[in-house]
């Protein structure tokens, strides 16, 4: 039942109404003479309808009293009057009445007045509240979302539209052609043609440019919304966010790339390694018989020399792809830093100066030491990339004693190698410094940088046992600080220098199985002068025949090989001889893609990796004969 308030200043009017009503079945909320008690009461009874005479008690007439009860209360409101003068009428039109009726009225007028009043109320208040969702919907929405003409120009946009672009307000967009905003106007501008000679919605990648220059990628869903006669064309596009999702695509994208380098890498440096242990093998031999010769010496060990580097880069191939073993081993890190001074220089331009200043009086940590080479070129790199014109680079050393009142970079009680890497380039923002060591994370610019260094970097200092910071200035420098644990034993620090093979008889059989003719020569060859005998095998089947004949041998076998792997020779041949002692080979660091068919439970055996010199060859096969 709809509860009505009646303003009529005459009192027998206002009655005769109030009987009518209630007759219809209508609530009466009151009567009132004047417009500002009729305001008072809405506000207070909350009407469904208002019926209200123009002239009224008061210093307000009943049209200005309308106007305050729609606007202020949203009740709806019948005008009652006797006049229907041009006047009266074209400020009813000015104003907010619901229906206007004249006095005298019919009964079947007055409700039908009230029905088409409240029906119209009831469906306004529906498009208001329809009108009120979709505008908080287009709103709030987590899209950037505008509406356009077919020409482009945008005639509305939500506040996420204002976000994405970095606009300062929306009044700085309406008005505006959406084409502005595209990086490829021609290309985007196609791409709306397109879409406009549809019949349905469609959805599209966008590359847009915000207003501080930077790019945004979106995925634009846009249609066209129904229109009328009269009504222009008009478009709704919602802009979804992309740019995250992309960047994560270009990461994967870039790490599939990685992998499959990594994958030929981690191939070539097997053949290579089969290589460098032919040329080293034959280096040794030769500089053996040339004992007496200094100048014929020289230029073999200018040779084997060579082959130390070739070595490195191996060493390099797999830890890129990630198949290097991780051997720490005690290292003196000036040594390191003083081999790898000249590879520096040639890392870096001319007008770059790069100065060592080996301060530590301890620079002995333990460390793999390939990657800890790995490292110093990765920092001096992207200290070289940061320099723009001339400029240096300090590789430092210090010796770091941190007790209890110790604050330095965090770093925990004890002695450590501090190893810094300083710069005078361009330095690192202090946002982007957060990110440093995040993998992918570059601030080179595109197709400059994986943004794998740094993470690499910090994999590995963490992994043996350190810790790594990072301080920077935008426009005086970066200075990278490495802390690694110090080492006591000194004796254990490895060399470089060739330690000379022990001369000492050697006798007893060896089977050689190598399926590369130069690696199998070799061997023989460096094993037969060493005092063994040397039976060579071109494959697994014929080691197998060859040891059927023999009763006491030791087998030198690669793993990899056509036909039968190496473990499977080795196992084969225990099935005969229990106990039999194995010395495998392999240029392959990863070798998890082969699995023994059977146990080696009979077997002693132990491994050795490509390449290899003549010395640690003929000590390994000593070791072995112990077992």
């Amino acid at each position: 039942m709809a509860k009505i308030i009646i303003c009529e200043d005459e009192n027998i009017v206002a009655l005769d109404i109030k009987r009518h009503l209630e007759r219809f079945g209508y609530e009466v909320a009151g009567i009132y003479d004047s417009a500002e008690d009729a305001i008072s009461a809405c506000a207070r009874d909350k009407p469904d309808l208002v019926l209200m005479d123009i002239q009224l008690s008061g210093a307000m007439d009943g049209l200005d009293a309308s106007t305050i009860i729609y606007q202020n209360h949203n009740i709806p409101v019948i005008m009652l009057t006797a006049y229907a003068d041009d006047i009266t009428l074209a400020r009813v039109k000015d104003g907010l009445p619901f229906g206007y009726i004249l006095k005298p009225f019919e009964d079947r007028e007055l409700k039908t007045a009230i029905e088409i009043a409240l029906f119209r109320h009831e469906m306004d208040e529906k498009l208001r509240k329809s009108e009120a969702r979709y505008r908080t919907l287009f709103e709030d929405a987590p899209t950037a979302n505008f509406t356009a003409d077919g020409n482009g120009i945008l005639t509305d946009c939500n506040t996420t539209f204002i976000k994405l672009l970095n606009i300062e307000s929306k009044e700085d967009v309406i008005g505006q052609s959406i084409f502005s905003y595209f990086t490829d106007t021609d290309n985007d501008n196609r791409l709306w043609q397109s879409f406009l000679n549809r019949t349905n919605g469609v959805s599209q990648d966008w590359e847009l440019k915000r207003s501080d220059g930077t790019k945004v990628f979106v995925l634009a869903t846009l249609s066209i919304l129904p229109r009328t006669e009269d009504k222009p064309l008009e478009i709704q596009g919602y802009l979804l966010d992309n740019t995250e999702r992309r960047d994560l695509e270009n990461q994967l994208r870039q790490a599939q790339k990685m992998e499959a380098i990594g994958r030929l890498a981690g191939g070539i440096a097997h053949d290579f390694n089969n290589i460098i242990t032919a040329i080293m093998g034959y280096g040794n031999l030769l500089r053996e018989d040339i004992e007496d010769n200094p100048l014929l010496k020289e230029e073999v060990e200018g040779i084997l020399s060579a082959t130390q580097r070739a070595v490195n880069l191996t060493r390099q191939l797999l830890s890129f792809s990630r198949k290097q073993a991780v051997e720490a081993k005690v290292v003196n890190i000036h040594d390191i830093l003083k081999d790898l001074e000249k590879m520096i220089q040639r890392l870096v331009n001319e007008n770059i100066q790069v100065t060592l200043a080996l301060n530590a009086s301890s620079p002995f940590v333990s460390i793999d030491p390939g990657q800890f080479e790995q490292t110093i070129v990765n920092l001096v790199v992207n200290a070289r990339d940061a320099i723009k014109g001339n400029g240096s680079i300090i590789i430092q050393t210090k010796s770091v004693i941190c007790d209890n009142t110790c604050h330095q970079h965090g770093i925990k009680q004890g002695k450590w190698l501090q190893i810094i890497v300083k710069d005078n380039g361009c330095g690192i923002s202090a946002e982007d410094l957060q990110h440093i060591f995040e993998p992918f994370f570059t601030t080179k610019e595109k197709d400059k940088g994986t943004g794998l260094g740094l993470s690499t970097v910090y994999a590995i200092i963490t992994r043996s046992g350190g810790q790594i910071a990072v301080e920077s200035t935008v426009g005086a420098g970066t200075t990278f600080f490495i802390y690694l644990p110090e080492v006591e034993e000194k004796t254990e620090a490895i060399s470089n220098t060739a330690q000379k093979v022990e001369q000492k008889t050697r006798s007893g059989t060896i089977i050689v199985a190598e399926d590369d003719e130069f690696i199998r020569g070799l061997i023989s060859r460096l094993l037969a002068k060493s005092g063994y005998r040397v039976l060579e095998s071109t494959d697994p089947h014929d080691a197998i025949q060859i040891a059927e004949h023999e009763k006491d041998y030791m087998l030198l076998t690669d793993i990899v090989m056509p036909q039968m792997n190496g473990y499977d020779l080795a196992a084969r041949l225990s099935e005969k001889r229990p106990g039999l002692k194995v010395l495998f080979i392999s240029g392959y660091q990863d070798r998890s893609f082969i699995v023994p068919e059977k146990n080696l439970g009979n077997v002693k055996s132990l491994f050795l990796e490509k390449p290899f010199s003549h010395e640690v060859l003929l000590e390994t096969i000593d070791k072995l004969a112990t077992l």
